[in-house]
């Protein structure tokens, strides 16, 4: 089933069939704010309280789509011989995730195929002078949210329509509740190695092998204690995230194109963690390794790409 809401004033949509009740709002940066699972009776994600407090604060609630991904130091990268100046929007003077975070998305399509429900939704950069400013590209982002059993795809299709090379790196910040209780949780991520971070979170450019309590998350491991805003190599290995809890698991993967992991915990984990899957690292357009290793790519005129990310919920 799916609905046209009116949550709070804003219009939203709800993909619900047997296992998830699937929330998204179009309007405020095509956010999945809300998974309802009916069989555990739990919500999986932090909710916000309304429209007004995601829109204020995009990145704390819900699925936020990052484009770029995380920070880019002091706002600033070449390419082609193009300056990009991003606005600075954090107390240590860089940019922060992205220009499309808040943006309103328009709905194209919903229906149902072959049991799957579907709401399809594109945004065009060049009909917002906000991103224009800052991202002088003719981008067309066509995500398609699609709700089969207890799966939910997300479906991303970017198209280059203007006359110039894009620079392009996506990711998301997924906020999953822990329900207080990380001593009940654990989370396991195969990685290769952990990018060195400065005191801004910037990776300095050098991978270090896992080590101490990282070095069980691969196996996997408790969350009670970690405290993590940690940058991951992804490496040879799959993009591959599973959070365990006491009556299911979670899992939360990406396409190919993915290959690097952030996750964040809000200080030492309790409530929430946030597993980021980000196509290009932290800051990569300004990091001297290859662009293999960074993920750093650019999509030529008249180009495209696809990317999926899946979560699954499996019962115990």
């Amino acid at each position: 089933m799916i609905k046209q809401i009116d949550w709070q004033g804003t219009p939203a949509y709800t993909l619900e069939n047997d296992n998830l009740i699937v929330s998204i709002c179009p309007s405020v940066g095509n956010n999945v704010y809300s998974i309802w699972d009916k069989s555990l009776e739990r919500e999986m994600l932090r909710v916000p309280a309304s429209p007004a407090e995601m829109a204020a604060e995009p990145v704390q609630y819900g699925t936020p789509i990052l484009m770029p991904p995380n920070r880019i130091r002091d706002g600033r990268f070449t390419f082609e011989g193009r300056s990009y100046q991003f606005e600075i929007n954090n107390a240590q003077g860089n940019h922060i995730h992205g220009v499309i975070k808040s943006q309103p998305w328009t709905v194209l399509a919903t229906g149902e195929k072959d049991g799957a429900l579907y709401i399809t939704s594109v945004f065009r950069l060049a009909d917002d002078a906000h991103v224009q400013h800052q991202f002088p590209h003719e981008l067309e982002l066509e995500v398609t949210y699609e709700l089969r059993g207890s799966t939910l795809r997300h479906l991303l299709k970017a198209t280059n329509r203007g006359p110039m090379s894009a620079p392009f790196g996506y990711g998301l910040h997924t906020w999953f509740l822990l329900d207080g209780e990380p001593e009940n949780w654990t989370l396991q991520l195969p990685t290769s190695g952990i990018w060195e971070l400065d005191e801004t979170n910037v990776p300095l450019g050098h991978i270090a092998p896992l080590s101490g309590r990282y070095a069980k998350l691969p196996e996997g491991d408790v969350l009670e204690g970690h405290d993590m805003d940690t940058v991951f190599q992804i490496g040879d290995y799959p993009c591959l995230a599973v959070l365990s809890g006491p009556k299911a698991d979670i899992r939360y993967s990406g396409s190919d194109l993915f290959k690097q992991w952030v996750i964040y915990t809000k200080g030492e984990a309790r409530d929430f963690i946030c597993l980021e899957p980000y196509t290009w690292v932290t800051n990569a357009p300004n990091i001297d390794q290859p662009a293999e290793v960074t993920g750093f790519r650019a999509i030529e005129p008249g180009g495209s790409l696809e990317l999926e990310v899946k979560l699954e919920v499996t019962y115990k």
